[in-house]
């Protein structure tokens, strides 16, 4: 297994927690570890795989399931896909707790955890920075590869240790609301909307002002691809979502009209595992400049002064890539690091981390076809939901009440060690 380098991921985790590196050193990000004790609770979580769609949540102190996965109580929960499932914290579009997980089981193994005494430090590193315990987090087609997982910003680009800034790459998105249809133009009744993030300072107020350096401060300009001005709003997206109405520019709700969100640097639809809504979006256009033909970032166009302006005509260009089919659009979904992608070449066996599954029979194994088998030896590191206990933890076992049955009844057993909540 390769162990997850807490340095690397202390970047990420530094604005995909907060996105709080600002200029103006207003959302400085406190990496002191919590004051430990150590590892002096274990436990069993024994349950029988729900119906799919399903979720079952535990609470690892307590030592019981919550019923209804409400509250900040419950630490780890199991979401069924009938034959198989995914696991995710108590954190981030999960739970409304501070949970987060600290690598997954491609990076931790059960024996390698058996040597830290508390989940704040690597017996081998040393303490480890509260951030790398990632929440559970919305991908969207806001989501990208780099350092911050973000499409639409940039960290720190002129590389000097003072830079904790973003910076807006000015890229084009189209945000369709009926992802059911191709049309990268849409109509009266379902716009299809071009949009820019433009701005991620200001200055809070009523209304906030894109003027001034308080980080957080959301400012995008979009426009009506059927028709229409450009269009610009800024929103305070520092303390929570901010649900926003395209249709008539205005901050909405939750349960409101809306299509788009923010919160900090993060941007998620009304859609997919976002929302109730058709919302989806295409990546249209990045302006050029701003990188070289490598990837590599271009230091003097990001930190030019005249961006907002330059790239206005990106917004309504004709050489704006649309998708070629409905499917095109990209979906909001949700993420966690208790998830990676699995590995391994269909119909040879897949490895999920906790479990591989079996497209074909095994029987030096004693698997039959479409079944999966836990994986002992995987384990991960988990801040709990309440935010100041740790746990260590594996799946022990997946056993079938019909062992000779793929599709007969699932019962999973997952083992833990737990530092308690203080």
């Amino acid at each position: 297994m390769n162990k997850p380098s807490f340095l690397a991921l202390g970047a990420v985790a530094c604005a995909a927690l907060l996105a709080g590196c600002g200029s103006g050193g207003d959302d400085a990000v406190d990496t002191t570890p919590v004051a430990t004790t150590e590892f002096t609770q274990s436990g069993e979580w024994k349950f029988v795989l729900p119906a799919s769609g399903t979720s079952v949540c535990y609470d690892l102190e307590a030592k019981a399931a919550v019923a209804d996965c409400s509250g900040a109580k419950w630490d780890l929960k199991v979401k069924s896909g009938g034959m198989t499932a995914t696991l995710w914290t108590n954190g981030g579009t999960s739970g409304t707790g501070t949970g987060g997980a600290f690598g997954g089981p491609f990076d931790h193994t059960w024996a390698e955890l058996q040597a830290w005494k508390n989940g704040t430090t690597d017996p081998t590193s040393g303490a480890i920075p509260a951030t790398v315990f990632l929440a559970d987090s919305a991908a969207s087609v806001f989501t990208g590869k780099n350092d911050i997982q973000s499409a639409a910003f940039e960290y720190g680009v002129t590389g000097a240790s003072s830079d904790h800034s973003l910076y807006p790459n000015f890229r084009v998105f189209l945000v369709t609301t009926d992802s059911a249809q191709a049309s990268a133009v849409g109509t009266a009744t379902s716009p299809v909307y071009a949009l820019q993030v433009i701005g991620y300072y200001g200055s809070a107020g009523t209304p906030p002002s894109s003027t001034g350096s308080t980080s957080g401060i959301v400012t995008f300009r979009y426009v009506d691809r059927n028709g229409g001005a450009p269009l610009t709003a800024t929103v305070d997206a520092r303390a929570g979502w901010v649900y926003y109405d395209l249709k008539t520019n205005t901050v909405s709700s939750a349960t409101g009209t809306w299509q788009i969100a923010f919160n900090r640097y993060n941007v998620k639809l009304n859609g997919g595992e976002s929302g109730t809504g058709t919302v989806a979006g295409f990546v249209g256009k990045t302006p050029a400049g701003f990188y070289n033909a490598d990837g590599t970032l271009v230091v003097s166009k990001f930190s030019a002064t005249t961006n907002v302006a330059d790239t206005l005509a990106d917004l309504t260009a004709a050489d704006i890539a649309v998708p070629a089919r409905a499917s095109a659009w990209s979906k909001d979904s949700l993420s966690s690091a208790l998830n990676p992608a699995y590995t391994g070449t269909y119909p040879a066996a897949l490895d999920y981390g906790w479990y591989k599954y079996y497209p074909t029979a095994d029987t030096t194994l004693g698997v039959v076809q479409h079944q999966i088998k836990a994986q002992p030896d995987r384990a991960a590191l988990i801040r709990t939901g309440e935010g100041t206990g740790y746990a260590r933890f594996q799946l022990a076992s997946i056993d079938y009440a019909d062992p000779a049955v793929a599709t007969s009844a699932q019962t999973w057993t997952i083992k833990y060690d737990l530092q308690p909540s203080k």
